[in-house]
């Protein structure tokens, strides 16, 4: 048997280069001589994709930092998040309705930057910045991670049999996508929540794709797992893709079952009976899932509760016993703590989740989340 032949594994080979193997086979051609003609076929593809990536990258990155550093002045919710960079430098304790992951992020790309921390540069909306300022060290971090969505969804698409032109095309509807690129202009988490959602579509897209207990489907699982993970730690909105994701874990086994994919693994004994191997994927999926996000979750607090330890904005929301374990500013006391860490983490998640219910104020220029789909709200004039 030719190595061609030992390869024409139909687990291995896609479908075209299976017919072609069998194709050459029944006329008498040579398959280790069509094998190596594949595998250059194989190279250039991937060579063409990859510069193909890197066009649509620098595409999308002339997009997102096309004149980024105007308005000079603070936009929306940068008046918050430059704040909360500040503090995070300063020390001093805030609050904020949402998890610290992408806020520790970009705080710490400031830190690098050598950003100074100053919160009256960021008092008001429309106030205009400071020339010691380095606001676009913390623009950048948002721009530059959307710019990375459209290019991510092309390698999708293309590793799905799309068409290149159809690829490019559907890339370009993310790379233009104009909420994407508004929020992806300020000084806002919004870039990292799209970014890491975009992870998690893709990864989770990959690991439905893979055969059940195989190393390519814990790999897929996991990084599924710590992208969804970082996108709940970035904001509670993010709970939305969760579920998303929970139900596509939920088809995926139930196609599993059905396909008969556990019995084409594994002998049918009675410990590898297909209800135990549907249960032992589901307990699989529902550790590294669940453990994922506790784990990720519960770092980014414990980072955020580390750099905090001075009184400040945020002592308003917290109890007394929380404030036991902050100091006034500039003091070198020990904090006399009254409560450990897993008590801190589940007070701040309470009064985040109280805050989120109690925010009921309207706009006159809100939409309601049947206006988008069908196009009936009203469009609100934007410029920069």
């Amino acid at each position: 048997m030719s190595t061609a032949e030992r390869k024409l594994n139909p687990e291995t080979l896609t479908t075209r280069y299976q017919k072609l193997c069998q194709l050459a086979s029944k006329n008498g051609f040579d398959l280790d001589q069509v094998n190596r003609a594949h595998n250059k076929f194989v190279v250039k593809r991937k060579l063409v994709h990859f510069l193909v990536f890197l066009l649509l990258f620098g595409i999308s990155f002339s997009v997102h930092f096309w004149r980024l550093s105007e308005p000079n002045k603070v936009v929306f919710d940068e008046v918050h998040f430059g704040k909360f960079v500040s503090w995070y430098m300063t020390g001093e304790y805030f609050f904020d309705i949402h998890p610290p992951l992408a806020k520790l992020v970009q705080s710490s790309v400031a830190k690098m930057c050598n950003f100074k921390p100053d919160v009256n540069a960021f008092s008001h909306i429309g106030g205009a910045y400071p020339k010691d300022v380095n606001y676009m060290c913390l623009r950048v971090q948002s721009a530059f991670l959307s710019s990375l969505i459209g290019p991510t969804f092309y390698l999708l698409f293309v590793n799905f049999g799309l068409s290149l032109p159809i690829a490019i095309v559907s890339s370009f509807f993310f790379i233009f996508e104009n909420s994407i690129l508004i929020e992806s202009r300020m000084l806002v988490t919004d870039g990292f929540l799209f970014f890491f959602i975009s992870l998690t579509i893709i990864f989770n897209l990959k690991l439905s794709k893979c055969k059940p207990f195989t190393k390519g489907w814990l790999l897929w699982m996991t990084i599924t797992a710590v992208s969804l993970s970082c996108s709940v730690s970035t904001k509670f909105t993010a709970l939305g893709t969760y579920a998303a994701v929970g139900i596509s874990q939920i088809v995926q086994l139930i196609s599993h079952y059905k396909s008969n994919s556990y019995k084409k693994n594994y002998k049918n004994d009675l410990l590898r009976s297909e209800l135990f191997l549907l249960f032992l994927d589901t307990l699989i999926r529902g550790i590294i899932f669940l453990g994922s996000t506790a784990l990720i979750f519960l770092i980014s607090f414990a980072f955020h509760f580390e750099l905090l330890t001075y009184n400040g904005s945020g002592d308003a929301f917290m109890t007394k016993k929380f404030l036991t374990g902050l100091i006034p500013k500039d003091s070198n006391q020990i904090p006399n703590i009254q409560l450990n860490f897993f008590q801190r983490f589940w007070e701040l998640l309470r009064t985040m989740h109280s805050s989120n219910m109690g925010l009921d104020a309207t706009h006159h220029y809100s939409s309601k989340w049947y206006h988008w789909p069908l196009h009936i709200g009203t469009p609100v004039r934007f410029e920069s």
